[in-house]
């Protein structure tokens, strides 16, 4: 191999190595990963001339000192390694999936941003090794490895990835240009164009095709953070305490703000069974930064926060929260814009972006379809609550939200004095729905109900009439500070109320209970501020225009857009080598490493893995399986495979035995399950061979717990 070779592949990973700076910055990457290419490219070039035995051992304890003198210098005493180094060099090799529990950036902390040195030192020895003994274009296939690893956690898009393909361009042409001049002309440029059509050709199977027919994949969907172990109450079921004549004064938290603000939100909860809302959206590790979605303009507002009788771990938060600081371990649903703590601090500085829009956005704005879609379904509604009909067919736009909203404040009223009513599921919502109010029929007052049921009957109402809704619970904001210049926000203030997704700006709030109930001021340009304005512009439900319907769109017609979209072939010239390598290889290698581990575990352990190795061998055939399912629950669903029978029935045995007979777990025990798992995997292999081929690849059970 050449010099010029050399710096070819080792540029082809520095590539990759810093193609995760979306994932952590690239000023937190460029200096580990480029002193490990740099380690490397010294170590191979001394070696030419001696040591030429040594270089694979060189090249790892260089890149490793390389490692912990970049990023692990804390560990280090007078600049030099210690156990501690070594410690936090082990840790790293399960940074990548920390790294998937938190939102991006992430915080650089050493023990997330070590793994990616470590891969480019991987990458790096084998570049090397296989330029010395293969041809060299197998040697670029470590970096593109790399490169594809990143594509898993943000793929690159725009001017990223054309600067990306023009990298490996450039690196391929380095990489075939030949020594002998007299081909020069022709040799690099035909080799280039070969490489770049095969990768585009392996780039478009691998996007366009779904190994199982299945949702595609995204590794950060299936990772959460590890939630405190004791289940905590629902801010939802304590606001009924709070609002007791003995709690509502208490102090619950102060504040001082950059901008007065309108309200606190502690958790928002989108599914409903009928009794109880809830929500399963993931609880992410809080990076340096959270991204928001929004596509209007924002501004940057900040507060500090001072907690009193709060309990629990959520913390008071905003809609679109960017940073927290003072807080250990924070942890944040994105979706929802839930914070989340393990330890309760005693106070903590969050900012958090603000919707730079005016009323008349508004007015103008059409609801979220793609919210809708994704929102789970009401479970059976009563027929006396899908008969009130406050739209009367309006399509949905913010328009009919408000409408929807002015429906509730007409004929409802806020729950007042010392008996409030309480509950919010489908027999509470009937009572406040659809009881005759106090005093008969014909009376003018208004049927009470709680901020919990004004929220969860607009909830409902609103997905019946097609507008993406969810409940939220928090605190009023006070609208005047203490002479001590905090906000001080008591028991008194908490509430609830119901969010709509809104085209281009999120998630927005309304207040269906009585705003003059509450004896709250609302503050100039807040967000309750310009949703008065737009409410105070919405005429009549019978007067709303209903927004024009796009037209049909088909491939062939003159306005129409395709079907698949459009598919960037400098992106999948970048990845596409990475990605199917990953796939083809990585994953059934992965897999049958970890049934090894599971299988030599100890004592029950043993039997628990091999209970997890039939599930996901199931799993990855298309058996459905859900949390909490036995064994048995398994074979149940798995029915259309008869032949899987006699081995979940054997694992069934085993695992009854090792968890609940009282008795020890022999080594007999053991192998029965595993005897278990080997005629289940026997089973599986009188399956046609594309099935067998997909499950292989089935890359969902890989990342189970």
């Amino acid at each position: 191999m050449s010099r010029r070779q050399t710096i070819a592949v080792l540029a082809a990973v520095l590539v990759g190595g810093l193609c995760f700076g979306p994932v952590f910055g690239l000023r937190n990457l460029w200096l580990p990963v480029g002193a490990v290419c740099l380690i490397t490219f010294v170590v191979t070039e001394i070696c030419r001339h001696w040591l030429a035995a040594w270089r694979p051992i060189l090249i790892v304890l260089g890149g490793l000192l390389a490692v912990t003198e970049t990023v692990l210098r804390a560990t280090t005493v007078a600049g030099l390694p210690t156990a501690a180094s070594i410690r936090a060099l082990g840790d790293g090799l399960t940074g990548w999936r920390l790294t998937l529990e938190s939102t991006w950036p992430a915080r650089p902390d050493p023990e997330l941003v070590v793994f990616v040195p470590l891969l480019t030192l991987i990458a790096c020895l084998l570049a090397i090794e296989l330029l010395d003994r293969t041809p060299p274009l197998v040697a670029l296939v470590p970096g593109l490895g790399v490169i594809g690893a990143s594509q898993l956690y943000i793929a690159a898009d725009g001017w990223s990835a054309v600067l990306i393909a023009a990298a490996l361009g450039l690196i391929v042409v380095a990489l075939l240009i030949p020594d002998n001049l007299e081909y020069r002309r022709i040799a690099p440029w035909v080799a280039t164009g070969v490489v770049t059509v095969a990768a585009i050709v392996c780039g478009l199977v691998v996007s366009t095709i779904d190994p199982a027919g299945r949702t595609p994949y995204s590794l950060q969907k299936v990772q959460s953070a590890t939630a405190p172990g004791v289940r905590q109450t629902s801010p939802l079921d304590e606001l009924a305490s709070r609002l007791s004549a003995r709690e509502r004064d208490e102090v619950v938290f102060k504040y001082t703000a950059s901008t007065p603000v309108d309200r606190w939100r502690q958790v928002a909860l989108d599914d409903f069974d009928g009794a109880n809302w809830t929500t399963d959206h993931p609880f992410l590790r809080m990076g340096s930064e959270v991204g928001s979605d929004v596509t209007v303009p924002t501004s940057l507002e900040s507060a500090s926060v001072q907690l009193e009788d709060l309990d629990g771990p959520w913390l008071p938060s905003q809609l679109l929260p960017a940073t927290v600081s003072g807080v250990t371990d924070p942890q944040v649903e994105p979706i929802g814009g839930t914070l989340m703590a393990s330890g309760r601090p005693d106070d903590y500085q969050l900012t958090w972006r603000k919707p730079d829009i005016d009323a008349q956005y508004l007015l103008d704005a059409g609801i979220d379809g793609d919210v809708m879609n994704r929102l789970s379904d009401l479970p059976p509604v009563p027929p006396e609550i899908a008969s009130i009909d406050p739209l009367r067919g309006k399509r949905a736009t913010f328009a009919t939200a408000i409408a929807l909203e002015k429906y509730l404040r007409q004929h409802y009223t806020l729950a007042v004095g010392e008996n409030l009513p309480t509950g919010y599921g489908w027999p509470q919502l009937k009572s406040f729905l659809l009881d005759e109010k106090p005093g008969g029929a014909q009376a003018e007052t208004k049927q009470p109900g709680t901020s919990a049921q004004f929220a969860a009957a607009y909830v409902v109402l609103a997905r019946l009439n097609g507008i993406p809704a969810r409940l939220v619970v928090g605190f009023r904001a006070p609208a005047k500070p203490e002479a001590d210049g905090y906000y001080t926000v008591r028991n008194s203030d908490a509430f609830a109320w119901p969010e709509v997704a809104v085209d281009g700006l999120g998630w927005w709030p309304l207040d269906p209970a009585e705003d003059a109930a509450t004896g709250k001021t609302t503050v100039a340009g807040s967000i309750d501020d310009i949703t008065s304005q737009a409410r105070a512009a919405v005429p009549p439900v019978e007067k709303i225009k209903d927004p024009e319907v796009p037209p049909q769109t088909d491939r062939d017609g003159d306005t129409g857009r395709p079907i698949l979209p459009p598919i960037s072939l400098t992106a999948v010239f970048a990845v596409s080598a990475g990605l199917l390598l990953l796939w083809l290889v990585g994953v059934p290698l992965l897999k049958l490493v970890r049934s090894a581990q599971r299988r030599r575990r100890g004592g029950s352990a043993a039997v628990v893995g091999a209970w997890a190795e039939a599930r996901d061998r199931l799993r990855a055939h298309g058996v459905p399986v859900t949390a909490g399912m036995t064994v048995r629950d398994l074979a149940e669903a798995a029915k259309e495979l008869p032949e899987t029978a006699g081995g979940l029935t054997r694992v069934a045995q085993a695992v009854d035995h090792a968890l609940w007979s009282g008795g020890a777990t022999t080594p007999e025990v053991q192998n029965d399950a595993w005897t278990g798992v080997r005629e289940l995997r026997k089973a599986l292999r009188g399956r046609p061979w594309v099935d067998r081929f997909q499950a292989s690849l089935e890359l969902r059970t890989l990342f189970t717990r």
